[in-house]
């Protein structure tokens, strides 16, 4: 992405380490308080922020690519409105307050679900339907967190005409995965892509097919995997990465289990309706 392409949030991202320390102070408070300063003047910018001059501000907006104030603040309301690309991933600090923390936290969640539109193209989440449809019987395997997503991948497959298998067991799993069969498919999900319990007992699976979602195609898991879907997030300062990949993770499986539904036809949707139906007696 060539730097007339960023949005004014990664400019300043980008160009944060030359900044001088008071151009930094300046950078922070736009990042944290956009809506604020598209509706302030040059001069009051400078002096909310605490600046000596409005030449501090002159420089930032220069620095960042910018020939003028009001560009600048023009281009920070485009991206604001939804115009452009949505803000940049931001850290969490441990002394962030309750609403910085959430403004963060929902900003690079959006970002993320946009960064990971284009990478899982139609023709990937197709032959993966495509494994899936054609398994007898759908492995879903995951440890710790990715536990959690495996399990609601089991849930979410259990409404179609084939046998699912979730475990946390490790042990368990060892032996359900060294009886194998070439019609099975197993969906193996490792942030790190590196969980020895996941990746020891599928290097010898018998034919099997087996779809990974990972952080990294290059790790150990995504080298041995028929079919990858990298969700792989910008580190952030106090782990948020591990929590929003997971919110990517889950839509993965959404996405699958609606082409299943959608290729199947009025059989599934009647699977569906049925399987609907018999939760009925759980609610008032």
């Amino acid at each position: 992405m060539n730097k007339g392409q960023l949005t004014t949030f990664e400019k300043i991202k980008a160009n944060y380490d030359s900044l001088s320390k008071a151009g930094k102070k300046l950078a922070d408070f736009v990042l944290e308080n956009p809506e604020k300063v598209i509706r302030m003047s040059i001069s009051e910018l400078a002096r909310i922020v605490g600046l000596k001059s409005e030449s501090t501000v002159v420089k930032f907006y220069r620095n960042i690519g910018f020939s003028g104030y009001h560009d600048f603040k023009v281009s920070l309301a485009g991206d604001l409105a939804g115009k452009s690309i949505l803000h940049s991933y931001k850290d969490i600090y441990i002394n962030d307050s309750v609403e910085n923390m959430k403004k963060k936290f929902f900003s690079s969640t959006i970002r993320a679900f946009h960064d990971h539109l284009g990478k899982f193209t139609d023709e990937l989440l197709e032959e993966g339907a495509k494994i899936l449809s054609s398994s007898n019987r759908i492995i879903c395997l995951g440890y710790g967190a990715s536990a959690a997503i495996a399990k609601y991948a089991a849930f979410r497959f259990s409404v179609f005409d084939k046998e699912i298998f979730f475990s946390e067991d490790s042990h368990f799993n060892a032996l359900i995965l060294r009886k194998l069969k070439e019609n099975d498919c197993i969906i193996a999900i490792s942030y790190s892509g590196e969980t020895k319990d996941v990746i020891i007992p599928l290097e010898h699976r018998r034919g099997a097919k087996l779809i990974a979602i990972t952080g990294n195609k290059e790790s150990s898991l995504g080298k041995i995997s028929d079919l990858v879907f990298e969700v792989k997030i910008e580190e952030i300062s106090m782990r948020t990465d591990a929590l929003i990949s997971r919110y990517i993770q889950m839509a993965i499986i959404d996405i699958l289990f609606t082409i299943l539904v959608i290729n199947g036809g009025e059989k599934v949707l009647n699977e569906l309706t049925a399987a609907r139906k018999s939760f009925s007696h759980l609610k008032f």
